[in-house]
């Protein structure tokens, strides 16, 4: 049993690595945007993203369990931060009251929360169209 759990996903080797970096990518930025907002002191966006990322590692772990619709949930949760991030710095930012003494000065929320919106909205892509991550969902993969 430990021998199929250690090949596993070896028939597409190179496609499994591209995705295991691109998971790897969500994992850290992801984490990264919700230490910031609670550095910020935005505690309400901050438990928003805190729920999003974790239903986001339930749709990873599915997609690597060779569930396909996870595949495609894991996209729209990427479309879906992307969105959000865009309608943040349109809506919500202008209006932002800074706190007195912020972690983190408010003047760099733009710039974070712009490449963040990037970095998803090429995940999302690369998650809906890319062969090698459809052929790497088809085999199933561990992060190691």
């Amino acid at each position: 049993m430990l021998d199929v759990q250690r090949h596993r996903g070896n028939p597409c080797l190179q496609e499994v690595i591209f995705t295991r970096k691109l998971i790897w990518v969500h994992m850290i930025a992801g984490a990264a945007v919700i230490a910031l907002l609670l550095f910020h002191e935005l505690f309400g966006w901050f438990g928003a993203a805190l729920g999003w990322y974790l239903v986001t590692l339930g749709a990873m772990v599915g997609f690597m369990n060779e569930f396909r619709w996870c595949q495609w949930l894991l996209a729209a949760l990427f479309a879906v931060i992307a969105g959000t991030g865009i309608y943040f710095t349109n809506n919500v930012f202008p209006s932002l009251v800074p706190p007195k003494a912020p972690l983190v000065p408010h003047s760099l929320l733009p710039i974070w929360v712009g490449m963040t919106n990037l970095t998803y909205g090429v995940g999302c892509l690369l998650t809906l169209f890319s062969s090698k991550v459809r052929r790497a969902g088809q085999v199933g993969f561990t992060l190691w």
